[in-house]
């Protein structure tokens, strides 16, 4: 039945809801953004961006091959993310 794999549904190319909830999963615990944070240990950054990715592969079904592409379009989302809440006030 063509249309109806998983695959073959539209998918954002980077979810903001997905980087925002990645973030807000690993700065704010406790619901309380951390104050006075100039940049990010890159060992968060990268549990960060697995997540996001996780949830973009998700949002297509796993199909398999689009691994790299998940990846980078989780870590556009996540920098965007950061920069924005790093430059708030």
């Amino acid at each position: 039945m063509v249309g109806n794999k998983p695959n073959d549904l539209p998918v954002d190319p980077a979810p903001r809801a997905i980087a925002e909830d990645a973030i807000a999963e690993r700065l704010e615990p406790d619901g309380l953004a951390i104050e006075g944070m100039g940049r990010v240990d890159p060992e968060l950054r990268h549990e960060m961006i697995a997540t996001a990715a996780y949830f973009i592969a998700e949002q297509r079904g796993f199909a398999p091959g689009h691994e790299q592409e998940d990846w980078h379009r989780a870590e556009a989302a996540i920098e965007r993310g950061l920069r924005e809440l790093l430059a708030q006030p």
